[in-house]
């Protein structure tokens, strides 16, 4: 079973100075927009937020498609909120910048702001909102101000210092630690009712798809005798590595139950549902977006940091689509710390570490971009990147990039790859390296073939604070079977931290 081989820290007296103990606020937003004369598009948005000022709070946000006719929209970015608070009631004031597309033709270049204003009140843990958004695409159709309705959750958690350091090793000061995986995914959807296109016509191809899966334990929440049987909530995303279906993405959450097998510990059977959106790729038919899935499996424990799970299962959606079924995930596990009285439901056998992350948000100009009408106009794309260090020089990354500008609006990529950083060089502000990833990518009428990409690109970093760095990279971006093949530069802003994990 994951992580039974662990024993418990010993907690430190307090937390290092360099430790923040940091809020985290979660939000989930709905809202009705008409993107067409009588037609409108339940839009269901996804944010997370910490604050750089007590009132100030800036993070990624996701968006998707729920309902109307036109799923398969998706749109990311960076949001931030200026809040106010006044007792048990709050005034908000956010800007979403970012990108947005699939199937839909209104998005124009793909651009996409959300200005907005929110009153909400405190109920228990949650907060209950309601605002009035503006959701704009400046090159496009839509620019509609409309109600919306927020449901908030504000907690604490952990960030370490940039670069890692000692964990919890000292007496006097308790901590809870939850279990995560973050892993890697490739699956396969057999379609069930024939073709899967809005028309009915074409043939029922299966869809392949990669993607990334986040899973974290729920707290407090154990079933039967001990840890055997463990909940937990997952986020997941993928896109189309299918020539056919090129430019389907999907984005999910839901609950899953963990079972460790009393005889074998290092096996554990899995049940898992979830919900969110997803569409797009040849007018994949999945009406308004909404899909559902549940499925069963079993991981497999390859050591302490790592595991592989198999699951099989059902898709369904309000349209056409709907499927069998099968997904591989290779995960790399570790830990989610948040302040209280509370100790690790699971024991481990080391005191926790900080392990050093960077997350970056950034804009990349790819030079020629090749069409279905054979043109190669430039494609602005905004950027998302994590990265998870596995030594002093060697990285794992993962990012996202959506359409901005050069009318491709509706093109997006998610990628998985390795990075190489030299030591700090000159004034001891700069590293240079480079960095290879493969994904996929699709949609915008960009001819990227079966949807798989290939990218190398060179880094300089310089580092502006210890915790803050800007980047610049220039590399080539290549489709595996199609016609994109391209050169790009990028800029972006890094922030650098840590988490815990065993060691």
């Amino acid at each position: 079973m994951p992580f039974a081989d662990v024993s418990p820290p010993t907690p430190p007296a307090s937390p290092p100075r360099q430790v923040q103990v940091s809020t985290l606020d979660l939000s989930l937003t709905a809202e009705q927009v008409p993107v067409a004369p009588g037609l409108k598009m339940g839009l269901v948005g996804l944010h997370a937020r910490r604050p750089v000022t007590p009132n100030l709070s800036i993070g990624p946000s996701v968006f998707g498609a729920a309902s109307g006719d036109r799923g398969g929209f998706f749109g990311w970015g960076l949001s931030a909120v200026y809040r106010w608070r006044q007792g048990d009631w709050s005034a908000e004031a956010g800007l979403f910048v970012g990108g947005g597309g699939g199937s839909p033709p209104w998005v124009g270049d793909g651009l996409m702001l959300r200005p907005s204003l929110l009153l909400s009140r405190d109920v228990g843990p949650l907060r209950l909102g309601l605002g009035v958004s503006q959701v704009n695409f400046p090159s496009g159709t839509v620019r509609a101000t409309v109600p919306f309705s927020s449901l908030s959750w504000t907690g604490d958690t952990l960030f370490g210092p940039a670069g890692g350091g000692a964990g919890l090793a000292t007496e006097g000061w308790s901590d809870r630690a939850w279990p995560t995986e973050t892993g890697a995914t490739v699956g396969q959807y057999n379609l069930r009712k024939g073709s899967a296109r809005r028309d009915g016509t074409g043939n029922a191809s299966p869809l392949r798809v990669g993607g990334v899966v986040f899973k974290r334990d729920l707290p407090g929440a154990l079933i039967g005798d001990g840890a055997g049987l463990r909940p937990y909530w997952l986020l997941s995303t993928a896109g189309s590595i299918t020539a056919v279906y090129a430019g389907y993405a999907e984005f999910l959450g839901g609950l899953g139950l963990r079972y460790a097998l009393p005889s074998h510990p290092t096996l554990a059977l899995r049940a898992e549902a979830a919900v969110g959106s997803g569409g797009g790729g040849t007018a994949l038919d999945t009406a308004g977006g909404l899909l559902g899935k549940a499925g069963v499996g079993l991981s497999w424990q390859l050591g302490r940091q790592w595991g592989v799970t198999a699951l099989a299962g059902l898709t369904e959606s309000r349209g056409r689509f709907s499927a069998h079924e099968v997904r591989v995930e290779l995960a790399w596990q570790g830990w989610d710390a948040v302040p209280g009285g509370a100790r690790s439901p699971e024991p481990f056998s080391a005191a926790l570490a900080w392990k050093p992350w960077t997350g970056s948000a950034g804009w990349a100009q790819y030079t020629a971009t090749r069409r279905a009408d054979g043109s190669d106009p430039g494609l602005g794309v905004v950027t998302l990147k994590l990265e998870r260090e596995v030594g002093p020089h060697w990285r794992v990354t993962g990012q996202a990039g959506i359409a901005s500008n050069g009318n491709a609006g509706g093109y997006a990529t998610g990628q998985l790859g390795v990075g190489w950083l030299g030591p700090t060089l000159f004034d001891q502000r700069w590293r240079f390296g480079a960095e290879a990833s493969l994904g996929a990518a699709g949609g915008g009428a960009v001819e990227v073939g079966n949807g798989m990409i290939a990218q190398v690109q060179g880094v300089a970093r310089y580092a502006v604070t210890p915790g803050w760095a800007l980047q610049v990279d220039a590399g080539w971006l290549r489709s595996r079977n199609g016609a994109l093949s391209t050169p790009f530069v990028g800029l972006s802003s890094v922030a650098s931290f840590s988490r815990l994990q065993a060691p």
